[in-house]
């Protein structure tokens, strides 16, 4: 989309088409195993497409997904911002990785076009991949 601003009427279908999102994911994601939910992901047909560029995309699913000034965990936010760049016939993937030097077991996901980071926010960082899902 080559416009800077979305007018309020692309921004509230937009918010519309993350949080439908949002529900699906939270409704499947202790139900079935990830790879299994990530083939799932971006087979609904999407509520009037605005064409964003991928991370901006990533931007706008972080921003409507913080409530209260508490940031979506990444997992949610990455299989959201999935589901909709495959509902937008993108090649975009999960990826799930660790710090170079992880001093926790937590791990950390974010989404790839071409193996470029495309968010949510903040993305890869300095993580190395464990695992990858989709396209």
């Amino acid at each position: 989309m080559s416009r800077s601003r979305l007018s309020p009427l692309e921004r509230s279908v937009l918010a519309t088409r993350v949080w439908r999102s949002y529900v699906r994911v939270r409704r499947h994601l202790h139900r079935r195993p990830l790879p299994d939910l990530v083939a799932t992901l971006g087979t609904s047909s999407q509520l009037g497409t605005t064409r964003l560029s991928p991370e901006r995309l990533g931007r706008a699913v972080q921003k409507a997904l913080t409530v209260g000034g508490h940031p979506p965990r990444c997992l949610i936010a990455s299989l959201v911002l999935y589901d909709l760049l495959r509902g937008e016939d993108e090649r975009a993937e999960i990826v799930i990785g660790l710090p170079e030097t992880p001093t926790s077991k937590d791990a950390h996901a974010w989404v790839e076009i071409d193996g470029v980071d495309v968010g949510p926010p903040p993305g890869r960082g300095t993580h190395r991949e464990l695992a990858r899902y989709g396209a």
